[in-house]
């Protein structure tokens, strides 16, 4: 069978592209590509699959560039829709397929094979020659496209599919990946579909609305819907509901049928296998959507290879997308799907131990990783990991602030998660291991509202040991957030519950700490004062290094300056000894200000440069922040006026990231003075 055979109407020119979508909101990269690839200046022209979750805009994008660009294909554009993830329809044979496309070049229905090979090629042979665009959308795998592509280079092939078609690949074609809408893409859209006028004139309700939709377009689109067919109510009247619909996925149905994004994602979960759907599933139970492999094996209690293996599937389904080196990222909505049916189709009992695997996992890991940043922290009996749980060991101290790095966010999440399941030891354990880096980090507020938890947790725990613990943490935490106060009546319970020298030692340091923040020299010397004497009886000899620093400190603020070098020179040899890091960093930084006091500018600007390159080795952001300031002090007493105002802007920077406000301000009107 020839097309010579049985000759197409040389009048007939199809043109089967549905209806353009009335706007594309961002997308500038991936219309670029396709232009590139597909447009005019491309010949040969070639084959294009974009890729990406459900509700992500990947037939929008497709239409929306093939109407634009119509003169390139004259002799027609062909679409169909392949059902690839639409389980609710059978979705069309190539056969049929095949033969729509060839009717519509006016091939009689008495001509058209009746094979599915006889028919593609046909079909090639109908094409030859001809610059046709041919869109297949939502195709599901490699055998549903294969038949339909044509056997010219003149004509382009635009593909939009849920699965990564590596196949495709292979064969030359061009892949091209969507994701979510940046939050300005995503606001433009709500605009488009509520008016600009009302996303102007109520920015916070849309700020919640857009956090709800986490720039999936058909999200953002939903919640226009709800709010475009009430125009006479606010926005925020569709923001409060949502609110009420908590982490729900309610709020995204249109009402009428036309659209439902459960149904949407659901397309995609049909089509896994068993083990990949219960994996899916059990991913939801995570509190962050973006997780390593390790944490994978380790909730779902697999080997390194099945973990990768499920990861990888996934991945090519686009219901997760692999960002980094055996790091993986869901979209926020996909995760709350997956979340939901775990709750509903996972036995209970499973979904707990899965959780409480997770939990320790990420407990363990940060407990090892805490021990590189902190080697000098007392040891305590730790609790015994749950069967499948294999967490992370790290090669150094630069390896552990990497990953605490990464995972910041999930592991006071991860603390929450233990709070809810009733697992009191393990919050316990959590607020210990994530004090020093958020100290580091100047993550400020974290610490103490990760140290509160540890609180809560100590009181219902049978340790006197672990409560006097938690309350000097917190009170230490409070210290740091200004909030004194506070932070000296946990310290004073602390200190009335400590048990021996060395515990009664950490509790007077940190007493002389708060006291400092108070300028009350007289308690402060006194608390530093009992904290050595406790040391030295004790054996410490960290701890003591720590104290003769602290009264080396307050010697320098009653103006003795040569005893407070003494006592500072001490602490240095001890913590150099020990090779104690930020001991060695803090008390360069006393020896500093000891040396300013007494008048010797450069001695003070050379030990505070050694104590600003030990902390940013060290990535002690909170630490930095306050050796920048005092080093821009002496610059400014110095009269080096363009070196000060260099320090204390980067001094800002750094209280600004860190949330410390009133020490932003303090320097803001330091710059101030300068620049008058």
């Amino acid at each position: 069978m020839t097309a010579d055979a049985y000759p197409p109407n040389p009048v007939v020119v199809p043109r089967q592209l549905p209806f353009p979508p009335p706007w594309l909101v961002g997308r500038e990269r991936e219309t670029a590509v396709l232009t590139e690839t597909l447009g005019p200046l491309a010949d040969p022209a070639s084959v294009v699959v974009i890729e990406g979750p459900g509700g992500v805009g990947k037939s929008t994008l497709a239409l929306h560039w093939a109407h634009r660009h119509l003169n390139r294909f004259p002799d027609g554009q062909l679409y169909t829709d392949l059902g690839g993830f639409d389980r609710q329809a059978e979705p069309p044979s190539a056969l049929s397929v095949l033969h729509s496309f060839l009717g519509a070049f006016g091939v009689a229905p008495a001509a058209l094979p009746t094979d599915e090979r006889s028919a593609s090629a046909l079909y090639r042979s109908v094409l030859a020659g001809k610059r046709t665009l041919i869109v297949l959308d939502n195709a599901a795998d490699l055998a549903q496209v294969a038949p339909l592509l044509p056997g010219t280079r003149t004509c382009a092939v635009l593909v939009t599919s849920r699965t990564n078609l590596a196949g495709l690949r292979l064969r030359g074609a061009t892949s091209l990946r969507l994701d979510a809408l940046s939050k300005p893409e995503a606001r433009d859209l709500l605009a488009h579909q509520v008016g600009a006028d009302r996303v102007l004139a109520e920015p916070e309700a849309v700020d919640l609305l857009l956090a709800h939709a986490a720039g999936l377009p058909l999200a953002v689109s939903l919640i226009a819907a709800r709010s475009a067919s009430r125009p006479d109510l606010p926005l925020a009247v569709t923001a409060e509901e949502l609110r009420g619909f908590g982490s729900r996925l309610d709020a995204f149905d249109a009402g009428d049928g036309s659209a439902d994004l459960r149904t949407v994602l659901s397309w995609s979960y049909r089509g896994l296998g068993l083990d990949e759907a219960g994996g899916f599933r059990l991913l939801g139970l995570l509190p962050q959507p973006e997780f390593d492999e390790a944490a994978v094996a380790s909730l779902l209690a697999l080997g390194s290879a099945r973990t990768t293996a499920l990861l990888r599937s996934l991945d090519l389904k686009s219901l997760l997308h692999q960002h980094l080196p055996k790091r993986y990222r869901m979209h926020d909505l996909v995760h709350r799907y997956a979340g939901e049916l775990a709750e509903r189709l996972d036995p209970t009992a499973e979904l707990i131990a899965a959780r409480r695997r997770a939990v320790d996992f990420y407990l363990h890991s940060a407990l090892h990783a805490d021990r590189l940043l902190y080697p000098h922290r007392a040891r305590l009996a730790e609790p015994v990991p749950e069967r499948g749980v294999k967490p992370l060991e790290f090669a150094g101290e630069a390896a552990a602030l990497e990953w605490f790095a990464a995972e910041h966010r999930t592991l006071p999440a991860m603390q929450r998660l233990a709070a809810a399941e009733d697992l009191p030891e393990q919050v316990w354990w959590f607020a210990r291991a994530l004090d020093t880096y958020q100290h580091r980090q100047g993550l400020i507020h974290d610490n103490v509202e990760t140290s509160r938890l540890g609180v809560d947790a100590a009181e219902r725990l049978d340790s006197p040991v672990m409560r006097v613990l938690a309350q000097r943490q917190l009170g230490r935490a409070c210290t740091r957030a200004g909030q004194l106060e506070e932070a000296l009546t946990w310290l004073v319970r602390a200190l009335a519950g400590a048990a021996g020298p060395e515990e009664q030692a950490h509790t007077h340091h940190d007493l002389a700490r708060a006291h400092a923040r108070r300028a009350d020299h007289e308690n402060t010397l006194w608390h530093a004062e009992q904290a050595l004497d406790l040391y030295r009886r004790a054996g410490n000899q960290v701890g003591e290094a720590h104290a003769l620093n602290a009264v080396a400190r307050q010697y320098a603020e009653l103006g003795e300056y040569e005893r407070a070098r003494e006592y500072a020179t001490t602490a240095l040899s001890l913590h150099e000894g020990h090779g104690n890091g930020s001991g060695v960093a803090v008390t360069l930084d006393n020896l500093g200000s000891i040396a300013g006091g007494a008048g010797l500018p450069r001695e003070a600007e050379r030990f505070y440069l050694r104590a600003l390159e030990l902390s940013l080795r060290q990535d002690n952001r909170f630490f930095a922040a306050e050796v920048t300031e005092h080093l821009a002090g002496i610059q400014f007493s110095s009269g080096k006026l363009d070196e000060a105002a260099e320090y204390f802007k980067r001094a800002y920077e750094l209280y600004v990231a860190q949330h410390r406000l009133p020490d932003a301000e303090r320097v803001r009107e330091r710059l101030a003075e300068l620049h008058q």
